[in-house]
Order: structure tokens, then sequence, then C-alpha cells
């Protein structure tokens, strides 16, 4: 047997095993109605949004270099404070850095 013969027989098995599956498929589904039989899950919501604040949580904004890592998880920093902060040794690496 070579390879193209092989092949062959492999994409007819698959071309059966598929037909044989699109036919059984489509025998099951042609009885039932698609509609009104099948259970429906709904979810209604009727919360609203709210704006919240950090004193909301007992928190201080803090966007100053002075600040440390902690300011960093609080909120964002310019490109230039992150060098200054990074040259101050005041990042704090929690997870590996891969480049």
């Amino acid at each position: 047997m070579n390879w193209i013969s092989f092949l062959t027989y492999l994409g007819l098995g698959y071309g059966a095993y598929y037909f044989i599956v699109f036919l059984l498929d489509s025998r099951a589904s042609s009885g039932s109605e698609t509609g009104a039989s099948l259970p429906v899950l709904t979810f209604s919501e009727t919360v609203l949004p709210e704006k919240v604040s950090l004193e909301d949580f007992g928190l201080e904004d803090n966007n100053s270099s002075a600040g440390g890592a902690a300011s960093i998880g609080m909120g964002g920093v310019s490109i230039k404070e992150l060098f200054n902060l990074a040259r101050k040794d005041a990042i704090e690496f929690t997870k590996s850095v891969s480049f």
C-alpha cells in the first residue's frame, strides 16, 4: 500500500463517518420542534449602576511618585514616573517578567 491509496482510504473513512453523523443528526432533529418544547433560561436584573469613589472603600487617591509600589496598583502612573520608580527600586515584582 502506498501513501496515495492510504490517504484515499483514510479520506473515504472520514467522509463516510461524517456523512453518517450528519444523517443521524438530521434524522434526530427533524422530528422535534426547536422553539416551544425546549426550556429556556432567562435572567433579568433591575440593578442600576452607581458611581463609587475611593473614599467609599476607605482609600486615598495617591497618584504621586513617592507613594511606592501601592500607588502603582491603585491607579496608573505616567511613563516618566514609572522610570523614576524603577530607578528608586520602588517597583515590587510579584510575577516573573518575560521578554
